[in-house]
């Protein structure tokens, strides 16, 4: 019990003097405590990035930067997947999803990490002394509001993937307490009361004008999704409609603009993580883990418009596919369907039959020749809404990372929040509405009613592969029967303890809590 309670401060404690290394001018750097990092609104604000940095860095990390989208219906392995042990055991959830399983244990120690540097600030900012002016005081509750924010963003990560966690509410730590797991009845709680609060500090979205900082709006809608998980739909409802109606954020009606790398700051865009090419040594490396080996055709190149470098570690299921109508926008403005012949010279030198192909022309099963000997494989379909399709960003063809932001909440999930919420609060045709301006704005008929499934398959449809998916199931009690029914790959070894994450070998080890039920490691 010792050792994890101060291996959980100290770890803590120690990024958050690199974070505020990185931004703060303080000499001589190697003797700065806490204490000076903090003690002034400055060293608060720098120290804020740190908090961030925990959520942003499972984006950096080939093993784990997909975790979320993982473990559902509308996900199946690609074909290189075993080049990642790691992340092809999370994807599958084979004998090498457990404990000692290293994706697993840096996703719950970063988000304790996380955690840590939060308290931090929060302790700290009650004691920061500086001249009250109504702008230093705006800047004081600012910083105090986000790491509200993310103190209660990182336990919900943990509560809704590991049921029962530890609930870590300061930085101070007795090493001698007793160490207890809570559960969601003992969680959501501070959940909430750390996310309203975080409301009354934070400024609205409109004042910031920049979808890479937390607001209140973004708060609302974080709120809203943790009373969709306690069933409280009336309080959903309301907070998910004042999302909707914030001036900051609307239904962008151009479907194609929403992901586009041109335009990452559009309106449709409640929050994102930041990425850039000139943030050195932190690029993303989610883009190139969606695409087939489609450059192994003899007459494609490897080329950004055609999806840059390919990984083939994930796709689209074919139940994902099913779901579509043929006239949906979105099938074809967030997809990667089809690709084309595009080099002259690898078609002249090309000896497999059909010899007549010419620049341009659609590659399909029949002339698609040996392409490598991955045949079909090499053209999955695949989801579009992680592209860089141009060197805009400063990504290059060969790179395995990229540099576009994460989109990690959009407005079209605070519509589809607000249609449920409703309908389950007893307001069908309010609830209709919602949905409905989702589907007019997809291009296809709305509904005239709702239902468990119709909610599925539209959430689904507007939001796959964007990371919602799996709470969502668990929420609905369908995460089993789904991923069994349509996950080619996870479906075989699902079993009903899968609802609930293995906890870390360390931290089982050091803190003397059993492994939760069903995982031997």
């Amino acid at each position: 019990m010792k050792n994890l309670k101060t291996y959980l401060s100290l770890l803590g404690l120690a990024m958050l003097f690199a974070a505020c290394e990185a931004v703060v001018d303080v000499a001589p750097k190697d003797k700065m405590t806490t204490d000076v990092a903090l003690s002034s609104l400055d060293g608060l604000e720098s120290a804020v990035y740190g908090v961030y940095e925990r959520g942003r860095n499972n984006f950096e990390s080939n093993d784990v930067c997909m975790y979320k989208v993982c473990q559902t219906d509308i996900v199946m392995a690609g074909s290189h997947i075993a080049d990642q042990a790691i992340f092809r055991a999370i994807l599958a959830m084979d004998y090498q999803f457990n404990g000692s399983n290293a994706g697993v244990t840096s996703i719950f120690d970063g988000y304790y990490i996380g955690i840590n540097r939060a308290n931090l600030m929060i302790e700290a900012a009650d004691k920061v002394v500086f001249e009250q002016t109504d702008a230093n005081i705006a800047r004081k509750n600012r910083a105090l509001g986000e790491a509200l924010f993310f103190r209660a963003y990182y336990h919900h990560c943990l509560v809704t993937k590991w049921d029962k966690i530890e609930l870590i509410l300061e930085p101070n730590i007795d090493p001698n307490a007793e160490f207890v797991l809570e559960g969601p009845d003992e969680v959501y709680p501070a959940i909430i009361a750390d996310l309203e609060e975080a409301i009354e500090l934070l400024p609205e979205a409109a004042a910031i004008n920049s979808v890479g900082r937390v607001s209140k709006g973004v708060a609302r809608h974080l709120l809203s999704k943790v009373y969709m998980d306690r069933s409280e739909w009336a309080k959903a409802a309301a907070l998910a409609e004042q999302v909707v109606n914030d001036p900051a954020y609307e239904l962008v009606t151009d479907i194609d603009a929403i992901f586009s790398i041109e335009n990452q700051n559009n309106k449709e865009i409640i929050f994102s993580w930041q990425f850039s090419s000139s943030d050195n040594g932190h690029p993303q490396r989610v883009t190139q883990q969606w695409y087939p080996l489609y450059d192994r055709i003899e007459g494609v190149d490897r080329t950004l418009a055609q999806g840059g470098r390919p990984w083939a570690r994930i796709h689209p299921s074919e139940y994902y596919w099913s779901l579509f109508e043929a006239n949906d926008k979105r099938l074809e403005a967030w997809h990667m369907r089809r690709w084309y012949f595009d080099s002259q010279a690898e078609l002249d030198a090309r000896v497999e039959e059909p010899s007549n192909i010419q620049v341009g022309d659609l590659v399909t099963p029949e002339n698609i020749g040996g392409a490598a000997g991955f045949g079909v494989l090499t053209i999955v379909p695949t989801t579009d809404k992680y592209k860089e399709d141009s060197d805009l960003l400063g990504k290059d063809v060969g790179a395995a990372e990229g540099f576009r932001n994460i989109i990690q909440y959009r407005v079209a999930e605070a519509y589809l929040i607000a249609a449920e919420a409703y309908w389950r609060a007893g307001d069908l045709n309010k609830g209709l509405g919602f949905i409905n301006a989702v589907r007019t704005r997809a291009g296809v008929e709305g509904f005239t009613t709702l239902t468990d499934n119709i909610i599925l398959d539209e959430h689904a449809r507007e939001l796959g592969h964007e990371g919602h998916r799996w709470e969502m199931l668990k929420r609905m009690g369908v995460l089993v029967d789904r991923v069994k029914a349509h996950n080619p790959d996870a479906g075989p070894n699902m079993q009903n303890f899968h609802t609930r994450w293995p906890l870390p070998r360390t931290f089982v080890d050091l803190s003397g809590v059993p492994q939760n039920e069903g995982y031997t490691e």
